[in-house]
């Protein structure tokens, strides 16, 4: 069972595994506690409030540098490693989403959806569509 998470409060990513974070989710309401010192946990972020969103992770890591879970929402920048393989050699850049019960690379301007797990591609995570929205504005078309 994937039970990696991260939340995104509308100012900051909170990771399932920051010390001292509890994930609630009741139906289609989530709610994340952070412990505190009193009797209540401290509430972080909800479905309720308008600004958070809860991402899954995926069961792929970047393939790059060091191992990081890649997530939903992630922009990645994935690479062909053997020479003709099945998209060209040209890099491609796109969110991270779950479609038809597959992870995928979406790149809406052109287009195009690739598979996130690739035996023949490289991942690397370059960021996040809520804190760098403006990597998916540089994923123009290569021609």
């Amino acid at each position: 069972m994937n039970t990696a998470y991260r939340v995104w409060d509308g100012r900051q990513m909170h990771y399932c595994d920051g010390v001292n974070l509890n994930l609630f989710i009741k139906g289609k309401e989530w709610t994340l506690y952070k412990d505190s010192v009193g009797l209540c946990p401290d509430m972080v972020a909800s479905s309720l409030d308008g600004n958070s969103v809860l991402l899954n992770g995926t069961d792929q890591f970047q393939t790059h540098e060091r191992l990081k879970r890649i997530y939903a929402g992630d922009v990645v920048h994935q690479e062909e490693t053997a020479p003709g393989g099945l998209y060209g050699p040209e890099p491609f850049i796109g969110e991270v989403k779950m479609i038809d019960g597959s992870w995928c690379i979406v790149n809406e301007k052109k287009e195009e959806c690739r598979p996130l797990f690739s035996e023949t591609a490289t991942n690397k995570v370059i960021g996040d569509v809520y804190q760098n929205h403006e990597l998916l504005e540089g994923a123009e078309c290569q021609k």
